[in-house]
């Protein structure tokens, strides 16, 4: 994997969420994450990129781990009250039970060991903390658009590795919670709502699936 998938995208990383169809899928996963995350004091995210998700989570203290140097500048400077860690995945400089949430939104696509990175995500739960996981699901609509792209060159999905729900499972046992969010295909039209009914009419797997796990 190259060293920084993510170098020189930061600055636009957060535009398509200004796009309709953009504003629609975000509106969703924020209602997805939202009714998954569980009440704490502490909430660590590792990759929180240009920090999106820290920005808007109800913790009062705020963790974002972040190992791309453009996007963690761009996270400091958007998300000041955070507290920002140059890390990776694999190994957080972080002592063990610190934390009562650790959150990876569609981080590991992008990581170079996703059962170490599991592992240290654990590692820095409190006894009765929570890991909650979003992936880009493999057999998505959006997953086989992303995977188009990546063999097109495009960054940062040139680099990216796709999960089902079944591996997360494989890797973590059953999830005490599940959500998904987006069932609509890339190309969809407004009413993007209609859109979004109709391809979980069809059976469509959602661009996210959301897990969470003790």
């Amino acid at each position: 994997m190259e060293k920084d998938p993510f170098a020189g995208l930061a600055e636009a990383y957060e535009a398509w969420y200004e796009t309709p169809l953009g504003a629609f899928a975000v509106a969703e996963e924020e209602r997805a994450l939202k009714g998954l995350l569980p009440f704490g004091e502490s909430l660590l995210e590792v990759g929180a990129g240009t920090g999106y998700w820290l920005k808007r989570l109800p913790y009062p203290r705020r963790v974002g781990v972040e190992p791309s140097p453009d996007m963690l500048r761009v996270g400091r400077a958007r998300v000041p009250q955070a507290e920002w860690v140059a890390a990776r995945g694999e190994a957080l400089p972080l002592p063990a039970g610190t934390f009562d949430v650790v959150l990876l939104f569609t981080t590991l696509e992008f990581v170079e060991d996703v059962e170490k990175v599991l592992a240290e995500a654990r590692r820095v739960l409190r006894p009765g903390g929570r890991l909650v996981v979003g992936i880009l699901e493999a057999l998505s609509p959006w997953a086989a658009l992303y995977r188009r792209l990546g063999e097109e060159g495009v960054r940062p999905w040139k680099e990216a590795r796709f999960l089902t729900r079944e591996d997360l499972r494989r890797l973590l046992g059953p999830p005490e919670a599940e959500a998904g969010a987006v069932f609509l295909a890339p190309e969809a039209q407004p009413p993007f709502p209609e859109a979004d009914r109709a391809g979980q009419r069809a059976g469509n797997r959602p661009a996210l699936y959301l897990g969470r796990w003790r």
